[in-house]
């Protein structure tokens, strides 16, 4: 351990004469043309410090909001809207403030300390603008990032459980995105690719902060939450990594038995134990008086259900999250990771979410690991439903070490992508195969495949040596694949006359363009709009299941699709006043009024068609007839693993900061995102220098 820790020492004072511009207790802050922060800070913490006063400039609001969700006090600020009373009383009864605390007390020092920096920049440049402090600010403390991270965390192990009370499996559904490495050996430099897509609802913690933090020993580059100094995604200066939704069974449910003589009692091994009652108060702007809400906690887990005088019986959720400490050191050592290895060991505290992890280092090596915090369950039980919490013979006997995770390293194909699929079906001929593994660990339900999943497997598969011009392209990739088959369903239809007389003369010229179409997605096509409306009618109406397998359809779906069509171009006529629609006419990124052409879509669910560059809109306002973008491709990260280097592209929906008088709050959605045109990104202290259009200078003592 010592001679580990004199080479990191005689490391970081080679490294720091390198970092332009920065000295121990200053930090220099540049801007880029897209108001993107490039912080160089002579040490770890000089660095943190400038990513908080960056961040406090450009989303301070967002930042207090995101504290406020943590620690469960949204409401008391915001109102009952957004399920906020709902959220504030989960984050509660999972203790999520308490935890972030004892997290934050067993955290390494080194982590504790660029905490505290971040911290402190956030209040710097609060103390310069106190007139940018918004109303809902609270005082700031050093655990609240992780408590951010937690929160973050918690959505998905509390989504498993809210499913198996329902006895559904869906919930992932509402969490999308792309992953995709290419080895050395099928790229066109020799050198490792990886892309990080992630496709959330763009609002409240899902949006992410673009930053490039170079300090002492850390390195970070690439889109943080708003209220954290440790990367999300992206990469440090060795190792880039990607997530993706989808992974093992991290969740239970449990049902008790309540003691009829003592509601507050349930029964466990043969004897009553007491449950800890609480009353939670949730304060609520706008209202004289706080909501309460029992809330009841058993060795098990706290109840998510009252209990049913009926059964005699409560349901209690589990899930090993509400008892981990180590998220934010788990963050910060891959922040410091120095190859593959280092990564997996940083994952192997096993604080992720089940999400699919994929990453990459200068070292050459593409890894995969299907991460998440399993409990090692008893044999005999179905945990995919409540199972008995009577005795210890349901009790976890611990977690499962990162070694027993679907995983693979260096795959021979060459490549791998995940997007929100199968393990099974990254690559063609997959060694990841549902007979190798227990189900609560491989645990595919929803997601086995997908058109993007599909789109990226036919891509990569295809290509043997993939330049950079086609990387970018694929990340940006608007084919329908879904295209073909329903061509096909339209060509038979055509040629069936008594389907063809329900055909008017707009829906016949209609006809044509599908049929020349090419499949994409395109603002400048005059196709998409007519594919969004006529298969959003006929969908629920036809045998999808044949149409989309290019099966023979019956006479009345043939019917069904083509009359469809008519009444679909009637309603554009009557919405438009015109029928001549290009994509870009209906479909708009943007934000407050600023709205421009964009590419990609999202339509229906999973099974239905999203492109690779995944946009999904909603009509705003209503009855307009305009589909204003806000889920989808959100913090894109397209990352080259040179050895010398990591050669780096991103791109974002909005703009950097989320002051509507700002010039970048939408000028990434101008330049960039309706073109979709990656940014280039600087990965030295140098680099950073020559790129900037503004500076600060701050003293961080």
């Amino acid at each position: 351990m010592f001679l580990r820790r004199s080479l990191l020492v005689l490391w970081i004072a080679c490294l720091l004469p390198a970092l332009a511009g920065a000295e121990d207790g200053k930090v220099v802050v540049h801007r880029d043309g897209f108001g993107v922060p490039y912080i160089v800070g002579g040490n770890d913490n000089d660095a943190a410090y400038g990513l908080g006063y960056a961040m406090a400039e450009d989303r301070l609001g967002d930042l207090y909001a995101n504290v406020r969700t943590a620690i469960g006090r949204s409401a008391e600020a915001f109102g009952d809207v957004n399920d906020n009373v709902d959220t504030d009383y989960a984050m509660r009864i999972c203790k999520n403030a308490e935890r972030a605390q004892r997290t934050f007390a067993a955290s390494p020092e080194g982590l504790r300390t660029l905490l505290d920096a971040f911290v402190k920049g956030v209040k710097a440049f609060e103390t310069q603008h106190p007139e940018k402090r918004p109303e809902w600010a609270i005082d700031l403390e050093p655990w609240h990032p992780l408590a951010i991270g937690q929160a973050m965390v918690l959505r998905w192990p509390l989504g498993g459980i809210q499913d198996e009370i329902k006895n559904t499996r869906d919930h992932d559904k509402n969490f999308g995105s792309n992953q995709w490495a290419v080895s050395s050996k099928r790229s066109a430099d020799g050198d490792p690719i990886l892309l990080t897509d992630p496709h959330l609802t763009w609002e409240g913690m899902a949006v992410f902060y673009e930053a490039h933090v170079f300090g002492g020993a850390i390195q970070m580059q690439g889109f943080f939450m708003v209220g954290s100094p440790l990367l999300a995604l992206g990469h440090n200066g060795h190792v880039g990594w990607a997530a993706t939704t989808g992974g093992p069974d991290t969740a239970d449910i449990y049902e008790v038995k309540i003691n009829p003589e003592k509601q507050t009692q349930y029964e466990y091994d043969g004897q009553y134990r007491d449950a800890k009652l609480e009353f939670i108060q949730i304060k609520v702007k706008g209202q004289d008086k706080p909501i309460t809400r029992p809330a009841g906690f058993t060795h098990l887990g706290p109840l998510f259900s009252a209990p049913d005088p009926k059964k005699g019986t409560a349901l209690v959720g589990a899930t090993a999250y509400l008892d981990s400490d180590k998220l934010g050191e788990q963050f910060y050592r891959m922040c410091l990771a120095k190859n593959n290895q280092e990564f997996y060991e940083a994952l192997g505290l096993n604080e992720y979410m089940d999400q699919n992890i994929m990453f990459a280092d200068r070292e050459g090596n593409i890894q995969y690991v299907r991460v998440g915090r399993v409990p090692v369950r008893p044999e005999g039980f179905d945990w995919t439903r409540a199972v008995p919490g009577l005795s210890s013979a349901t009790a976890w006997k611990g977690i499962h070490p990162i070694a027993d995770l679907v995983q693979i390293k260096n795959p021979a194909q060459g490549y791998m992508q995940n997007c929100n699929i199968s393990p099974a079906n990254m690559m063609l001929n997959s060694p990841m195969t549902p007979d190798k593994y227990p189900a609560d660990i491989y645990n595919v339900s929803w997601d086995s495949m997908n058109t993007r999943g599909q789109r990226s497997l036919d891509v990569l598969s295809a290509d043997e040596s993939i330049t950079r011009e086609e990387a970018i392209a694929l990340a940006f990739d608007i084919q329908d694949v879904l295209e073909p088959a329903w061509r096909k369903a339209l060509e038979v239809a055509l040629a069936d006359p008594a389907a063809a007389k329900a055909l008017t003369p707009e829906a016949k010229d209609a006809a044509k363009k599908l049929l020349a179409w090419d499949g994409q997605f395109s603002k400048e096509s005059e196709a998409p709009p007519i594919v969004m409306f006529w298969r959003g009618k006929v969908q629920g109406s036809v045998d999808e299941k044949k149409l989309l397998a290019q099966e023979t359809l019956s006479l009345e779906n043939n019917l069904t699709l083509l009359q469809g069509l008519s009444d679909t171009m009637a309603e554009m006529q009557k919405t438009y006043n015109r029928l001549d629609l290009k994509w870009g006419d209906i479909h708009k990124v943007g934000r407050n009024g600023k709205l421009y052409p964009a590419d990609g879509v999202v339509l229906g669910s999973n099974q239905r068609t999203r492109t690779l560059f995944n946009v999904g809109a909603k009509e705003n306002p209503k009855g307009s007839g305009t589909y204003v973008a806000d889920n989808g491709s959100m913090s894109m990260v397209l990352m080259f693993l040179h050895k010398t280097g990591i050669e780096t592209y991103t791109c974002t929906p909005w703009g950097q900061s989320a002051d509507p008088a700002s010039p970048h709050h939408t000028d990434q959605a101008e330049k960039l995102y309706s073109q979709r045109k990656f940014k280039t990104v600087a990965i030295t202290p140098e680099d950073a220098a020559k790129i900037s259009v503004a500076k600060v200078e701050l003293a961080t003592q």
